[in-house]
């Protein structure tokens, strides 16, 4: 691959590469005269560049940029880029570092794929390339040394290698595979807090601000002995650490407050101070002193008849996993959520929807929702997110700002085009809340601001502002 791209070089060649591997990786490479000025493919596209973005330019908020550029132009990050440029948000050197790293972290990608795969003569390995000459941005952004990003890419591919780690790629994500065998390490708490599943290994390092490297040596103990594994996608951990204390160990030690069942699912349970409100729509009847054992021998006290005032129809529990379980006569019990909460999830209580490609603030706001009676539906994928919306009909949307694909303007402006959703109120989820920002929702019908983080507060506080419940 590199005797390739100095023959490009050599050549000064204008256009772009194209490497293609057998079982699907793609990657491609831009050369002006000669030298390399771009990058696109491989895994997690996305990720890399909100990473680079967050790294090279902390100055900014991310969520903010991708107005900047249509989604339908060519080569939209590196007109990104050039606008901020443009802009003076920018300083010219954080531009050439921040393309020279980018570049460095696919041609690393590129040379890990090629020389694990390539191992034993395995012809998946080997990379088909296709040269298209002339296709590049219309533009040139930065001048970046072709020698020197080789070299980087080398030289931290070659210590990733001579580190054993050559068969796990920085692009996957470490999740905690079996918890209990944290216990007692002198670590625990802060993998626990740390690894929850979103994060590649890149962006996990960047995060604590360590090189991923180090940071992969220091996993790899945890990894052999089964603690933590290595997932291509993102895996959000079932058991995760309260909000509320911030404290890791809260929810390792806490035997009380999870239940496993047969299929491994994860459940909340009410401690005793809450049992009377956990009740059989079915069973409690017939059965007032009735229990149900788990496999840990734990008893779920059942309800006697007089206290179903909080009786949740079987349809509605099955599909709430969080806070039921269902026993080997296919009977729904209510499980009280954490801190018992009172409100259990009706029907006819409002709908509320969550469009955000991140699971993790999907989910929070799950709890906050269901925590409080609500029902709730979580929309990851932007491009099919207006067609869900029709099909679920909510009472209330929050709209992330920043998506792939299609961001929170345009979702938001065909919400309001659509007759079924145009009076929703639409509350749009940003981490900087500014008057450009502002004026544009308006313009495209948004009906009110968030910041993020989500915390419930105000989260509830907005839905009490704009629903009568």
């Amino acid at each position: 691959m590199n005797q390739l791209i100095y023959q490009l070089q050599t050549k000064l060649f204008t256009g772009r590469l194209n490497l293609e591997a057998r079982d699907g990786p793609t990657w491609t490479l831009y050369f002006r005269l000669g030298r390399l000025i771009w990058q696109a493919g491989g895994s997690n596209t996305d990720e890399r560049w909100r990473r680079h973005l967050s790294q090279y330019c902390s100055n900014l908020d991310v969520t903010q940029l991708e107005w900047l550029v249509s989604p339908q132009e060519n080569y939209r990050e590196y007109c990104i880029l050039a606008k901020l440029r443009e802009q003076k948000l920018i300083e010219q050197q954080q531009l050439v570092n921040l393309i020279t790293s980018l570049i460095a972290e696919v041609l690393f990608d590129i040379t890990q794929y090629i020389e694990t795969k390539g191992n034993n003569n395995n012809s998946a390995g080997h990379l088909s390339h296709n040269i298209v000459v002339g296709e590049v941005p219309g533009f040139l952004l930065a001048v970046i040394s072709t020698e020197e990003v080789l070299k980087q890419a080398t030289q931290a591919w070659q210590e990733w290698r001579d580190a054993g780690l050559a068969n796990y790629s920085p692009n996957l994500f470490p999740v905690i595979q079996q918890i209990e065998l944290l216990q007692g390490q002198v670590s625990s708490k802060q993998i626990i807090s740390l690894v929850d599943g979103t994060k590649t290994l890149r962006g996990l390092g960047q995060k604590i601000g360590r090189d991923v490297l180090a940071l992969t040596r220091f996993l790899m103990p945890f990894v052999k002995a089964g603690a933590i594994a290595f997932s291509p996608t993102p895996s959000l951990r079932k058991v995760g650490i309260s909000q509320e204390n911030s404290n890791p160990s809260s929810t390792v030690n806490n035997l009380n407050s999870s239940l496993k069942t047969e299929e491994n699912t994860v459940i909340q349970v009410a401690p005793p101070a809450a049992s009377k409100q956990i009740v059989s729509p079915s069973s409690a009847v017939n059965h007032p002193k009735s229990s149900l054992k788990t496999e840990e021998n734990t008893v779920i006290q059942v309800a006697p008849p007089g206290t179903n005032k909080q009786i949740v129809s079987p349809s509605s529990a099955v599909n709430n996993s969080n806070y039921s379980l269902k026993t080997e006569e296919n009977t729904v019990l209510q499980v009280a959520p954490p801190a018992a909460s009172k409100a259990i999830i009706d029907a006819s209580k409002p709908l509320v929807a969550c469009v955000d490609d991140s699971p993790t603030i999907c989910r929070s706001l799950e709890e906050i929702m269901t925590h409080q009676g609500y029902r709730f539906v979580g929309i990851q994928d932007s491009l099919t997110a207006v067609l869900k919306l029709i099909k679920s009909k909510p009472d209330f949307i929050f709209l992330d700002l920043l998506m792939p694909k299609v961001n929170g303007y345009e979702i938001c402006s065909q919400i309001r085009k659509t007759p079924s959703l145009k009076d929703v109120p639409v509350v749009i989820l940003t981490g900087k809340d500014g008057i450009v920002d502002r004026m544009r929702a308006k313009l495209v019908g948004a009906t009110d601001f968030m910041g993020k983080p989500v915390e419930a507060e105000k989260v509830l506080n907005m839905l009490h502002k704009y629903l009568s419940v």
